[in-house]
């Protein structure tokens, strides 16, 4: 019985192990094998330059999966159509219509701001001017007279100039033609030397900003004789 056994025992496969390793743990070499191994898979396979190419062709796979074709080069690709208009009576037809109406509302809106603050700057500008009227008569006589000397004179150019870069100009000047519209005739005469409306006399200047008279010129008139 125990050669018997011993037989059977020699039959049992025994527990074996396979080094699979490419480099050699002992010498650090590369086994034969393994290049050998290595070359028998790379039958037959183009080397790929682009390390992205894997990744590409997966998703040119998946694309194709779908049924749609991907060209190599996309960058040339633009969106031509344009987007189409909601059906008329549809909820985005609705939505489309309000939208239009509130920008036009808003549109309108901005250019009702922008007039009332012009005419807002315009009023306060006229305020200014309205209480230096007195003091820029004052100066007008000053200057008449032949007072506005030395520094008091160079006060005075840099008032008018700072009342030219708001835009406020000072107008009536002797010859000028007679306007009513902007001038306040206080007194006439008859003359034989004009033959329309003149100016003789400037009591007071006139102040304006553009078409806006701020006060009218008070002045005295020739009218030519019939």
């Amino acid at each position: 019985m125990t050669a018997e056994g011993n037989d059977k025992s020699s039959e049992e496969p025994g527990f074996t192990f396979s080094d699979k390793r490419r480099v050699d743990p002992n010498t650090g070499e590369v086994r034969p094998e393994a290049d050998a191994q290595s070359a028998s898979a790379g039958v037959g396979e183009e080397p790929t330059a682009d390390p992205n190419a894997e990744q590409q062709g997966a998703a040119a796979a998946d694309a194709s999966d779908l049924g749609v074709d991907i060209p190599a080069d996309a960058s040339g690709l633009e969106d031509t159509e344009p987007a189409a208009e909601p059906e008329p009576g549809s909820e985005a037809a609705d939505y489309l219509a309000d939208l239009k109406r509130i920008n036009a509302e808003y549109a309108a809106y901005r250019m009702r701001a922008d007039r009332e603050r012009e005419r807002a700057a315009l009023g306060g500008t006229i305020k200014v001017v309205e209480a230096l009227i007195p003091v820029l008569d004052e100066v007008k006589l000053a200057r008449e007279n032949g007072d506005v000397t030395g520094p008091f004179e160079t006060h005075v150019n840099k008032l008018v100039e700072s009342l030219n870069k708001i835009g406020v100009e000072q107008y009536g000047e002797v010859g000028d033609e007679f306007d009513p519209n902007l001038h306040e005739a206080l007194m006439q005469q008859p003359s034989d030397e004009v033959e329309t409306p003149t100016l003789f006399l400037v009591m007071q200047p006139g102040y304006r900003i553009g078409e806006r008279i701020i006060r009218a010129a008070r002045v005295g008139v020739q009218q030519p004789e019939d």
